[in-house]
């Protein structure tokens, strides 16, 4: 997580809560508060989330070795 940006931390944090429906209602007032449109936001989260898996996934190789 200290790898990401402070506005990219808070959206992996907020945009992965909430089940179902709350989830969708959720993820349209983070787009509104970031000040994007719900794709755009989409975007933001997956790359954000790429960047801690690749993260991981090298933690992970340095524990192995």
């Amino acid at each position: 997580m200290q790898h990401l940006t402070p506005d990219n931390r808070d959206l992996v944090l907020q945009y992965y809560q909430d089940e179902k429906r709350a989830k969708i209602d959720h993820r349209k007032r983070l787009a509104e508060h970031f000040g994007v449109a719900i794709n755009a936001l989409r975007i933001r989260a997956y790359r954000a989330r790429a960047v801690l898996q690749e993260c991981v996934h090298e933690c992970l190789q340095q524990s192995a070795a």
